[in-house]
């Protein structure tokens, strides 16, 4: 086998491979390009995450139940102070 025919033999498979590579690169271009977009929407411009609905949710009806838990707490210790007058 000569040089002509291995050349003959490699340069479509070369060129396959180019034109596989090329549709990657533009793949993942195309797919930064969509992840670039919904980065406003998870991260302000200072750098600090965003709240989910849901997570936000959760953390209003956490914060609740702890202010419910803490008043509870201060009534409590109220009454044992009290009792501690007597």
């Amino acid at each position: 086998m000569n040089m002509q025919d291995l050349l003959k033999a490699v340069i479509p498979i070369v060129v396959v491979c180019l034109g596989w590579l090329l549709c990657q690169v533009s793949s993942f271009q195309t797919r930064l390009t969509q992840i670039e977009g919904k980065m406003p929407a998870l991260i302000t411009t200072e750098g600090i995450p965003t709240d989910s609905p849901i997570s936000a949710e959760k953390r209003a009806r956490m914060r609740e139940e702890l202010y419910k838990e803490l008043h509870d707490l201060h009534v409590r210790v109220k009454l044992l102070e009290e009792r501690s007058k007597k």
